[in-house]
């Protein structure tokens, strides 16, 4: 999704207005099938970007390109108790849980400018039929859906179920020190995960990944974790740890300043309330700590198109705070390079 914004004498940089540019023009090029007619739509793509990149209004514009991820938080709830995560500590009440229903009416507003949607947590398998269903949703609508899991909760049934979407599953892994597991996860399941990977290996084939958080806690565990996946012919994800209220510690304590902005104004994120934002981590912005609406009470193009949603998607633009490394404020280029 691009923006529309006043142009500012500081920002953005030149780097970051080839960047918007290249992010707009690849994936539409892509979708050109026929290759006699890529030049004048090029072209055509070019004017119209430049006239709603510079045109000064609050209103943002969506293209018609997957340019967004729709990342939703479905619950705060975990099976376990995670040393690196504090979310769990903080579960939603029951009256604040969305329902399925409004998540599902918001993915199909917006179908269309996404590349893909993302399940996490707390532990989204929780609410395993409502995965399901926003999974077969998914589906129907030709976006690819990827769920982040622990992996305690899976079961053959499920996994059958899902593998007929041919959706990704992501299973968190951070050691196979069966002594260092309590200590990371706060529950004694490591055969139980391990006997889950293997089934979900044999149900999904390559539509399974492994994720690990590197942290000080962790940077001995990972490579043999690796060496795991690398034995069982499983992908395998590093993530950078980020405080989310637990009590790991970073490696690194700034983003590694690429050149590249910050791409997590693509993001759609919404809270297990309804709650929408542009990151999980918007508290570092103070102009967007407080969420842009809700879905169960507005319409989401109505929140995207925000004056103050924009605002925060401008000010993103140049963040350079250390969770500018997460996979998911990435530029989607560079995710799929």
């Amino acid at each position: 999704m691009s923006l529309i914004y006043r142009r500012k004498a500081n920002q953005p940089s030149l780097t970051h207005v080839i960047h918007d540019y290249y992010g707009e023009i690849i994936p539409f090029a892509k979708r050109i099938d026929q290759k006699i007619v890529a030049l004048p739509l090029l072209l055509l793509k070019t004017i119209e970007w430049s006239i709603y990149r510079w045109y000064k209004t609050p209103i943002r514009r969506f293209y018609g390109v997957k340019g967004n991820e729709l990342i939703y938080m479905i619950t705060r709830r975990c099976c376990d108790k995670c040393s690196k995560c504090g979310i769990w500590k903080i579960p939603e009440p029951d009256n604040q849980h969305l329902p399925v229903s409004e998540f599902i009416n918001c993915l199909n507003q917006i179908h269309e400018n996404l590349y893909q949607v993302t399940l996490t947590g707390g532990e989204p398998l929780l609410y395993l039929e409502d995965v399901l269903l926003i999974g077969e949703e998914c589906k129907k609508l030709n976006v690819p859906m990827l769920v982040v899991t622990n992996g305690v909760l899976l079961t053959k049934r499920f996994l059958q179920a899902y593998a007929k979407l041919e959706h990704i599953l992501v299973i968190s892994v951070d050691t196979i020190n069966t002594a260092k597991w309590v200590n990371f996860r706060g529950r004694n399941h490591f055969e139980l995960v391990m006997g889950n990977i293997m089934l979900a290996r044999s149900s999904l084939g390559n539509k399974l990944r492994i994720q690990s958080v590197l942290a000080k806690e962790t940077q001995d565990d990972i490579p043999l974790v690796k060496n795991f996946c690398d034995e069982h012919s499983i992908p395998h994800i590093i993530q950078p740890y980020m405080d989310f209220g637990g009590c790991w510690h970073s490696t690194t304590s700034k983003a590694k300043d690429t050149g590249v902005a910050c791409a997590a104004r693509k993001n759609i994120c919404i809270y297990p309330n309804g709650d929408v934002v542009k990151c999980f981590d918007h508290h570092r912005i103070p102009l967007a700590k407080e969420p842009l609406g809700n879905i169960k009470k507005e319409d989401i193009i109505t929140i995207l198109c925000k004056r103050r949603s924009t605002e925060v998607s401008k000010i993103m633009k140049t963040c350079n705070y250390p969770c500018k490394q997460l996979s998911c404020n990435i530029p989607i280029d560079i995710c799929n390079s």
